[in-house]
């Protein structure tokens, strides 16, 4: 016991199939019993940072809240083989079960964690859990392929490396020669360890079976629960919080959407050791709305007020960068914002005028030396967190020769851009395969390209991610790619800036252009690929901004 909390080590539960799970306990000194928050992981209960980013025990525990954190299987004190996402649908639904019938709950539970243990909430939601009424999911994806480990076709080489680092504990090595090497297949850091399933995934490089089986996002309507989605604008997840969002909304009440100028770490509190520069008044006490939210839901019934505003009215709120400001909306995306397409214009320029008749712009893509990433929504082995992810400056990226940049003139007033984003380019290859990246940025007064968004898009899956069709060298494609989203305003005097390029490595695998298997090959079979742009009447490439009014 500590102080007014009762703590329990390592209490077990048994699966159905013989499996010991083990879970610490955090409840109030009471003889009452209480509601439930329960939290499965793969990153060990027993770490107090793991306890905190799904909900601290000592402020639940003053609120009337029992915590339960508890190692999913094959991970850390719990039994059993650890297959990402496989067992967290029969497990979660036992796990809220045994935790509604012991002494010390009166049957009423939620959930609460970020990543995994976001969508561990999901799993165990669209699975019927009983006596499960609330949720409250952190930047989580919706499936383990779009917006997870691959987007738009391309294999998301930095955060596949990342968690495979973190699940083997090899994030303190120099880890760069990971990242680097080919191929990706050859790379035996992971055989035989808890991340053997990055050689699952690089042999799975389209949206198949194996990856919608464990999807959240083919369950939402037997995810009987209230929802508040928390997310970041700079979170490789976005995709996967603002669906869960979307989808679960158009089903049923009780759903809420934060998303605020954040990455992927540090996400409980305020998000203390991830703030952002230029981004005033954008910490919250997340843990204090998370614990009104579910406190509220888990209670007796009686309505109450939520923090921040947030009702069935409005039941979303976003941090306008640029403005500096959280507002909340009754929808996402805001039902005012127009999609608003800017051209790409001759001589570098960007517009919402339409092209004419305009020549076209190329580039010379060489896999041996890929444009680099630079800020956005990454989680990279070997970098820092808080300083490399965000809206980083990107002139260094922007002046290399493969790298075309689109800008607009001075902005006479702001233009607020608000909800999901995505280009459409005309574009030719030389290449039998090749990737296409777009970019959003700020560009301020003092010359700084203040990246917003990026988006990726592999030319075998130009049609879906489905199943892969071959490009034929010359010929020219009609290619979407999705940005995702953002909120933002940009302000008076700014430049809307839209670069294209061929590679963000190493966020994003490079293409090596020969249409062979993906991760299978190494530079000696690379090509170079000469990549054309059309922005003209016929072919108006250009990125669709959701402008609000």
């Amino acid at each position: 016991m500590t102080g007014s909390l009762i703590v329990q080590r390592d209490v077990v539960m048994v699966t159905t199939d013989g499996v010991e799970l083990r879970a610490d306990v955090y409840r109030p000194d009471t003889p009452a019993p209480v509601p439930c928050v329960l939290t499965r992981t793969p990153y060990d209960k027993s770490r107090q940072l793991t306890v905190l980013a799904g909900l601290d025990p000592w402020r639940a525990a003053e609120a009337g809240l029992a915590v339960v954190c508890q190692d999913v299987r094959g991970r850390h004190g719990s039994g059993g083989v650890f297959e990402p996402f496989a067992h967290e649908v029969a497990d979660g639904v036992q796990a809220v079960r045994w935790v509604a019938e012991q002494p010390w709950c009166n049957g009423r539970v939620g959930m609460a964690g970020r990543s995994y243990a976001g969508a561990t909430q999901w799993l165990a939601a669209i699975g019927g859990a009983p006596g499960l009424r609330a949720i409250c999911p952190t930047v989580t994806a919706s499936e383990l392929y779009e917006g997870s480990s691959y987007q738009g076709g391309a294999f998301q080489l930095g955060a596949n490396l990342f968690w495979a680092h973190i699940l083997t504990r090899r994030q303190g090595r120099r880890l760069t020669a990971d990242y680097e090497h080919l191929p990706l297949s050859t790379m035996d850091a992971f055989r035989d360890t808890s991340a053997g399933f990055y050689y699952d995934w690089l042999a799975h490089p389209s949206r198949d079976e194996y990856w919608t089986r464990h999807a959240v996002n083919g369950g939402y309507a037997s995810a009987e629960v209230a929802a508040l989605n928390i997310g970041g604008w700079f979170d490789p997840f976005l995709h996967g919080t603002l669906e869960n969002y979307r989808e679960a909304s158009r089903l049923r009440p009780g759903q809420r959407l934060i998303l605020g100028p954040w990455g992927h770490g540090g996400v409980w509190g305020g998000y203390p050791d991830h703030r952002l520069p230029d981004m005033p008044g954008a910490d919250l006490d997340l843990t204090g709305v998370a614990l009104e939210f579910l406190a509220g839901q888990l209670g007796d019934g009686v309505p109450h007020r939520e923090q921040l505003g947030l009702s069935e009215d409005e039941p979303v709120l976003l941090y306008v960068m640029g403005a500096g400001r959280w507002r909340r909306e009754s929808t996402w995306p805001p039902a005012r914002a127009v999609p608003t397409p800017w051209y790409l214009r001759a001589d570098g320029g960007l517009s919402p005028e339409p092209p004419g008749d305009e020549p076209t712009d190329s580039f010379r893509y060489d896999p041996a030396d890929p444009a680099p990433t630079v800020g956005g929504p990454v989680m990279i082995p070997g970098m820092v967190l808080g300083s490399s992810f965000g809206p980083l400056d990107n002139r260094s990226v922007e002046a290399r020769p493969d790298v075309l940049t689109y800008t607009s003139a001075p902005l006479s007033a702001p233009v607020e851009v608000t909800g999901q984003l995505s280009a459409v380019l005309f574009a030719a290859t030389t290449a039998a395969d090749t990737d296409f990246v777009v970019k959003l940025s700020d560009v301020r007064p003092d010359g700084a390209s203040r990246l917003l968004a990026e988006g990726i898009v592999r030319a075998r899956y130009r049609h879906g991610t489905h199943r892969p069709l071959p490009v034929r060298p010359g010929a020219i494609e009609r290619y979407r790619v999705d940005l995702v989203a953002t909120s933002t305003v940009f302000q008076a005097g700014h430049r809307i800036r839209v670069t294209v390029t061929s590679s963000s490595f190493p966020r994003f695998d490079r293409n090596l252009n020969t249409g062979g298997p993906i991760g299978a090959e190494d530079l000696r079979q690379a090509r170079v690929a000469t990549q054309t742009v059309w922005h003209s009447a016929v072919r108006p490439s250009h990125v669709l901004l959701p402008v609000v009014s």
